[in-house]
């Protein structure tokens, strides 16, 4: 089987190939905002060229391709989504404006120290396309008010007139009873066939008004536009000979197929960093590394998640855009700080300053030589002599780099030219420190505890100087560090996972509830998955119900708190011995997440949801194994490391043995990015060609 992983990022597109045969190949293309479709077209082209195929060859030999998007999540960011109609409970129009009265939930650092920037989120319904609709179901699920459907018709034609792209429908207590909601579901579909639509009895069957009706609105926002690109993304390969399956990756882990991402695209706005994250987690397996952080520094952002105990951690409390989220989603902490960052001068402050704009693909670091001018963190590198080509292959201009430096904070500030792009690397490096000591330390997590993963294409460039002093054993370079996203995006299961929530309630007396529900979100999940099957090219998920592997859990919580902890349910059949079993994980989880001797003796446990996933393996890439030698250095170049020149060893990478070591000063290439070794750093290769850097 042959699979594709593309990761189509804010600067580069990078490609991983998984050929039937153990090949593995990459490819990488700039990103093409506004048409990102042909950026993933030059990146596969790159990584079919490198196997000496066509492109052709290698879309028509392809069983799956995964693809890790921004697309929806930059449609979010910059506020270009479709307008978006809300169908909501009468009486309850105002749920997104009250927003639980939050005016700092999601806000930056900065803005949290300014009471002026305190704000509830950003409306995504005026209240102009807002409607509420007559209608009453209560907790229990009993219809207190049948649904007006004359009513309903007149809203739903009022805002087709308002000219609105989707329409998001979220009644009161549909979690409980979604009759109402699937028939104005019904009547959307009649009146305005040809606007997106979702529904939160569809998409998140979540109990807190508030949180699931900002999710189906967040859905119905990107939705158009999501839809619309994956379709031309589908058509434009299929053109091209592709006959397999596509998958996107979810942000709460996995992949699923093309069909149900353009129904729920929501699932689809942190696609890409979580990819990382799961890249990350699957090689930390195999090299027996349970606790994990994961560091991307691509050419925008620097994204930090962690894994615990071999398990990716999940958001609590999910949030995009100070949107709030609903769905399961990896915890994925970002800020504005990676290789194309603009550095730039505070006059207010006086102080040198590095991100958040960042200067993209378009036109890029000024050494990249297409009329960019300002200077970023990768045009310093070039002039500290950490880098002098992209990879080994795209000639990066050190005269333009230079001025660019030179000019815009050099001379200001009176600094000379090394000591200038060396401030702009030691600034970006603290935000990027401080990211990550917000997102261990903060949370009670010791980093020490943990092996630090570099990854992205400019992560191996800094990943040295800025974990020298976090107190992590050593860091971890991956040999697809470049691409790892992509490579996570591929090494992903095909899955479908199903919650919903349940009034609260025993346990013990609740079971039979429990297999009713489990039973039927299981076969709603199966059914999600199946109907995303559209699979011209082979079968992967013809055969779901017989190589489908089901995992089901159930949320409980201490009586009258707010936060469950999910529980995974034994196979088997879920009776009294296994619900002692379950109530005894919770108390073990619980004591292990908030301290020892929390989890009171006597108190009451709750039930308050169930869910279901379903996924289908694919395939386990790996890395041919390598031999042990010693590659030799290729080259020699000078670079600048506190203040003082060193002439460095450049190494090849593909050239590197087994059980290499190689001290610091010193480079290592690959085709895709350039690893920096620090002085009093040494860097060694494992049997698959991973570096791992320590400390001498």
């Amino acid at each position: 089987m042959q699979l594709i992983g593309v990761d189509a990022g804010g600067t580069f597109t990078d490609t991983v190939v998984a050929t039937g045969a153990g090949e593995l190949a990459v490819g990488k293309a700039l990103s093409t905002p506004g048409a990102f479709e042909e950026g993933i077209i030059a990146s596969l082209e790159d990584a079919a060229g490198r196997l000496g195929i066509g492109l052709d060859q290698l879309l028509a030999e392809t069983d799956l391709l995964a693809h890790g998007t921004t697309v929806g999540l930059n449609a979010l960011l910059t506020g270009t989504g479709a307008p978006v109609g809300l169908l909501t409970t009468a009486g309850f129009e105002s749920t997104l404006a009250i927003a639980k009265a939050n005016k700092i939930v999601g806000l930056s650092e900065t803005d949290l120290e300014r009471p002026t920037r305190w704000d509830k989120p950003p409306l995504l319904v005026p209240r102009r396309l807002t409607r509420g609709v007559d209608e009453r179901i209560d907790a229990r699920g009993e219809i207190l008010r049948d649904l007006d459907e004359e009513q309903a018709a007149a809203c739903i034609a009022e805002l087709g007139d308002a000219g609105v792209g989707s329409i998001a429908v979220a009644l009161l207590w549909s979690v409980a009873n979604p009759a109402h909601e699937q028939r104005l579901a019904e009547l959307v579909r009649r009146i305005l066939p040809d606007v997106h639509l979702s529904v939160s009895s569809e998409l998140v069957a979540r109990i807190g008004e508030y949180e699931r009706t900002s999710t189906v609105v967040v859905d119905a926002y990107v939705g158009p536009l999501v839809s619309s690109y994956l379709q031309d993304l589908d058509a434009e390969l299929r053109r091209r000979g592709f006959r397999g399956l596509l998958v996107l990756m979810r942000m709460g882990g996995g992949v699923m197929p093309v069909e149900l991402a353009r129904q729920m695209p929501v699932h689809t706005l942190h696609s890409g960093p979580v990819g990382g994250v799961a890249g990350a987690a699957r090689i930390g397996a195999q090299l027996g590394h349970h606790h994990i952080i994961t560091t991307d520094v691509g050419g925008t952002s620097f994204d930090v998640g962690l894994v615990i105990d071999g398990d990716v951690l999940y958001s609590s409390r999910p949030m995009i855009e100070r949107q709030a989220l609903a769905i399961p989603v990896v915890d994925v902490t970002s800020i504005g700080t990676g290789g194309g960052s603009i550095a730039w001068i505070d006059d207010a402050l006086g102080t040198l300053r590095v991100g958040p704009a960042s200067a993209g693909a378009r036109p890029g670091p000024a050494c990249y030589g297409r009329g960019g001018l300002e200077p970023t963190v990768t045009d310093a590198a070039v002039v500290l002599g950490y880098l002098d080509r992209l990879g080994r292959e795209l000639e990066l201009d050190a005269a333009a780099a230079a001025r660019a430096v030179r000019t815009r904070v050099a001379e200001p500030l009176g600094l000379d030219l090394h000591a200038a792009a060396d401030g702009i690397v030691q600034v970006a490096c603290e935000q990027m420190r401080d990211l990550i000591r917000r997102t261990t330390v903060q949370r009670g997590h010791d980093p020490a505890d943990f092996t630090l993963y570099a990854f992205g294409g400019a992560g191996p460039q800094y990943a040295g100087r800025y974990a020298a002093d976090l107190g992590v054993p050593e860091v971890v370079i991956p040999l697809l560090a470049a691409e790892l996203s992509a490579f996570g995006a591929v090494a992903s299961d095909v899955r479908v996972s199903v919650e919903q929530d349940i009034a609260p309630g025993d346990l013990h007396a609740s079971l039979a509830r429990l297999r009713e529900v489990l039973d039927r979100v299981e076969a709603q999940a199966r059914a999600q998955l199946a109907g995303g099957a559209d699979d011209p090219g082979g079968g992967l998920l013809g055969g779901t119900g017989a190589h489908a592997v089901v995992g089901r859990t159930i949320g409980l919580r201490f009586y009258r708190q707010i936060h469950r902890i999910d529980v995974p349910v034994p196979p088997g059949p879920l009776d009294e011995a296994t619900a002692d079993a379950l109530l005894a994980t919770f108390t073990g989880r619980y004591e292990r997440i908030v301290g020892e001797g929390t989890a009171r003796a006597g108190t009451p446990i709750e039930v308050v949801s169930v869910g279901v996933q379903v996924a289908i393996g694919v395939p386990l890439v790996v890395p041919a194994s390598r031999a042990e030698h010693a590659g030799a250095p290729v080259r020699w170049r000078r670079a600048w490391f506190a203040g003082t020149p060193a002439r460095c060893a450049v190494y090849d990478w593909e050239d590197l043995g087994a059980g290499q070591c190689i001290v610091g000063p010193a480079f290592v290439e690959s085709t895709q990015t350039t690893v920096v070794v620090h002085p009093g750093q040494r860097a060694s290769t494992d049997g698959v060609g991973n570096l791992r850097i320590a400390w001498s």
